[in-house]
C-alpha cells in the first residue's frame, strides 16, 4: 500500500525508515521501480510520486547506481537527480548516442556538466587512454560535480573545471531559474532567475590543451540558451579541431529564434548534418521510455526545444 496524501506523518516516517532499511542499497528499490513502470500509467504516477515523497522524507541525499555503474549522490527533490535515483539514466536517448560516438582514448568534452552524469557515462567509454573534460559554471553544482567524481574510483581520466563557456574571456552572471532544477542554472537575465553568481568564462579552444583538442571525438553542449555564440566560435577555429568531432547540443530556439536559426546555417554550411535525439522530461515520458528511438534528419531549424547530434560523418 502506498501512503496517501493523508497518511500521518509518523506513520509515513516509519514506512521510510522501512524502506530505507531493507531497499535504498539493495536490490528492493529496483524491483519497486519496475513494478511501478509495469502499473496503468495513472496508477504508476500516483505509485511513482508517493514513493519519491517516501524517500525525500527519509533523508535529504540518496546513493543511485547508473546503468553504466556510477555511483552518483541525488536529491529527490531535483528533476535530474530524481531521475537518476528511480531510473538510473538521465536523458536515455542522448545517453545512447554518447555511448555510440565514444571508444577507448577518445576525448569528451561537457559543457554543462551539472552533477556529472554524461561525464562519469563518457569516463566509462574512454578509458585510461581517454580524456573526459568536464566544465560546469556553477560553483554550487561544481561543488556536487566534483564529490561524485570523487566517489567513482575510475575517474582519473577526468579533468573538472569551474567555468562558464562563452565565445570570448570575461565575466559572466549566472542566475538560477528553477530551485527544483539546478540544471536550469543559466547566464541568460532573460529568463528571469535569480542571481546567484558571477563566473569566469572562456572560449573553449582557451579551456583545452592542444593534445585535448587533437583526440576531441564529441562534444556535448547544454547551457541552457547560451549555446549559439559557442557555436559560432567553435565554427570560427573549425580548422583547428578534428574532421571527425560531432557535437550533440540541446537547442532552445524560443530563447533567441534568430540566433538559432543563424546558427543552424552556419553548421550546414560548415558540412555538418543535424539529427533530432529523443527526449522529454516528464515522468510520464521516462514511466513509458523502453528503448531508443532512431535518430530523425533534420535539414531545418526546429521551432521548439530538440535535442540535436550535429556530425560530419556519413550515417
Amino acid at each position: 500500500m502506498w501512503p496517501s496524501r493523508n497518511l500521518p506523518a509518523v506513520c509515513e516516517t516509519r514506512l521510510a525508515n522501512a524502506l530505507y532499511s531493507t531497499c535504498m542499497f539493495q536490490p528492493l528499490h529496483k524491483t519497486i521501480v519496475a513494478i511501478v513502470r509495469r502499473l496503468p500509467l495513472p496508477a504508476a504516477r500516483f505509485a511513482f510520486r508517493a514513493y519519491n515523497k517516501t524517500l525525500r522524507t527519509l533523508k535529504p541525499e540518496h546513493v543511485a547506481t547508473t546503468y553504466f555503474g556510477a555511483r552518483i549522490r541525488c536529491n529527490p527533490l531535483h528533476l535530474i537527480q530524481r531521475m537518476i535515483l528511480h531510473f538510473g539514466v538521465w536523458e536515455p536517448d542522448v545517453s545512447r548516442v554518447i555511448e555510440q560516438n565514444l571508444a577507448p582514448g577518445d576525448v569528451f568534452v561537457d559543457v554543462g556538466a551539472n552533477i556529472g552524469y554524461d561525464t562519469l557515462l563518457a569516463s566509462s567509454r574512454v578509458g585510461a587512454a581517454g580524456k573526459v573534460v568536464s566544465i560546469e559554471a556553477s560553483p554550487k553544482t561544481f561543488a556536487l560535480l566534483q564529490r561524485n567524481l570523487a566517489a567513482n574510483q575510475t575517474t582519473s581520466n577526468v579533468r573538472a573545471m569551474n567555468a562558464a563557456v562563452s565565445d570570448r574571456p570575461g565575466i559572466l552572471e549566472l542566475y538560477e531559474v528553477n530551485a527544483a532544477n539546478i540544471g536550469a542554472a543559466t547566464t541568460l537575465a532573460s529568463r528571469g532567475g535569480t542571481l546567484v553568481a558571477s563566473v569566469e568564462a572562456l572560449p573553449l579552444d582557451q579551456i583545452l590543451t592542444p593534445q585535448e583538442r587533437s583526440r576531441l571525438r564529441l562534444i556535448k553542449m547544454d547551457v541552457e540558451g547560451a549555446e549559439p555564440p559557442i557555436l559560432r566560435h567553435v565554427l570560427e577555429h573549425l580548422s583547428t579541431y578534428p574532421a571527425t568531432m560531432d557535437i550533440i547540443v540541446e537547442a532552445t530556439p524560443d530563447d533567441d529564434p534568430e540566433a538559432w536559426r543563424d546558427v543552424f546555417g552556419r553548421m550546414r554550411a560548415a558540412g555538418f548534418t543535424a539529427w533530432g535525439i529523443d527526449n522529454d522530461y516528464e515522468l510520464e515520458w521516462y514511466l513509458r521510455w523502453r528503448r531508443p528511438s532512431a535518430l530523425q534528419r533534420i535539414d531545418t531549424m526546429p521551432a521548439r526545444q530538440q535535442d540535436l547530434l550535429f556530425t560530419r560523418r556519413p550515417r
